[in-house]
C-alpha cells in the first residue's frame, strides 16, 4: 500500500511540474508577444526568423543608403539651380555692359560680376558632413585659387550609395566637368576675365563671353539633369525598398508574433489542468489513520 501510493504521489508531481512548465511558457508568449523565446523551443521557426531578420536588417541598411543618398543629391541639385540663377544674372549683366557705357557704370558692372564669381565658388564648395559635394573623394574645397587662377582641387572619385539588393547609385557629379575644368575653361576664370573685360570697356570682347556664359551654364544643366536621374532612380528604389520591409516584417510576425486569442485560451485551459492536478496530487498525499499510528 505504501509503495503505491509513493508511485501516485510521484506520478502527480511529474504531472505537476508538466503543468507547471506549460503555464510559465504560455505566460511567456502572452507577456513576450513572441511563440518562442529560444531555438530549443522551435528550432525552424528560430531559423526561419534569423533569416528573415538579417534580410530585414539589409533592407533597412538600404532604406538609410537611400535617404543619405537622395539628401546629397538634393543639396548638389540645390547648389547647382543657384549656380544657374547667378549665371543668368551674370548674362544680363554681360549683354548690358556690352553696350557703350559711363566708367563709373562699367565698375558697378564688373563689381557684381566679380561678386557673383565668388558667389559661384562658395556654392562649388558646398559640403555634406564633411564631404565636398563636388570634389569627389577629396577633402577640402572643390576649387581654389592660386596666382591669380582657379584649379580644381578634387579628384575624378564617383561618391556611390548602394540603394537595393542589387542598385548601386553614383550620387555626384564631378566638379571638374559641370565646372568646365576639363573643357579648358572654368566658369570662375571666365567671370573673373569678364569682370576685367567690363572695366576695359571693349563691347566686342564683352560680346563674345556670352558664349563662354552659355557654355558655362550648358555644363551646370547637364549635372543637373544627371542627378535629376539619380533623384528618380533614388525614389522609385525608396517605394521598393518599403514594400520589401513591409512583406518581411509581416512575414516576421506570421513566424514570431503569438495569436493572442489563442494564447488566452490556451493559457485558461492550463489553469483549469494546473489546478485539476494540485487537487489530484492533494488526494493522493492525504494522510490515512495508518499514518497517524506509525
Amino acid at each position: 500500500m505504501r509503495i503505491s501510493t509513493q508511485v501516485l504521489v510521484d506520478r502527480s508531481l511529474n504531472r505537476l511540474q508538466d503543468r507547471l512548465t506549460s503555464f510559465e511558457r504560455t505566460q511567456t508568449q502572452l507577456a513576450t508577444g513572441r511563440q518562442f523565446q529560444t531555438s530549443s523551443e522551435n528550432v525552424t521557426g528560430m531559423n526561419t526568423s534569423l533569416a528573415l531578420r538579417s534580410e530585414r536588417r539589409s533592407v533597412e541598411q538600404a532604406m538609410r543608403n537611400a535617404a543619405d543618398a537622395k539628401t546629397r543629391v538634393n543639396l548638389a541639385d540645390s547648389k547647382i539651380q543657384q549656380m544657374l540663377t547667378a549665371m543668368r544674372r551674370g548674362r544680363d549683366l554681360t549683354l548690358r555692359a556690352s553696350s557703350t557705357l559711363q566708367t563709373t557704370e562699367r565698375d558697378a558692372i564688373a563689381a557684381e560680376i566679380e561678386t557673383i564669381e565668388l558667389e559661384m565658388v562658395g556654392l562649388a564648395n558646398g559640403a555634406f558632413l564633411g564631404q565636398g559635394l563636388f570634389s569627389g573623394f577629396a577633402e577640402g574645397d572643390a576649387v581654389e585659387q592660386g596666382g591669380g587662377v582657379w584649379t580644381y582641387a578634387g579628384d575624378v572619385g564617383d561618391v556611390q550609395r548602394r540603394i537595393g539588393e542589387s542598385e548601386v547609385v553614383t550620387v555626384n557629379v564631378r566638379g571638374s566637368e559641370i565646372f568646365g575644368f576639363d573643357a579648358g575653361e572654368n566658369v570662375f576664370d571666365m567671370l573673373s576675365q569678364l569682370a576685367t573685360d567690363v572695366r576695359a570697356g571693349d563691347t566686342s570682347v564683352i560680346s563674345a563671353r556670352l558664349d563662354d556664359i552659355d557654355n558655362g551654364s550648358r555644363r551646370l544643366e547637364q549635372g543637373l539633369a544627371l542627378l535629376g536621374a539619380v533623384g528618380k532612380r533614388i525614389e522609385t528604389a525608396e517605394g521598393v525598398n518599403l514594400q520589401a520591409d513591409e512583406t518581411l516584417r509581416l512575414e516576421l510576425s506570421t513566424v514570431e508574433d503569438v495569436d493572442l486569442a489563442e494564447a488566452i485560451l490556451e493559457i485558461q485551459t492550463q489553469e483549469i489542468a494546473l489546478q485539476a492536478t494540485l487537487g489530484s496530487l492533494a488526494r493522493a498525499i492525504q494522510p490515512s489513520l495508518i499514518d497517524y499510528l506509525r
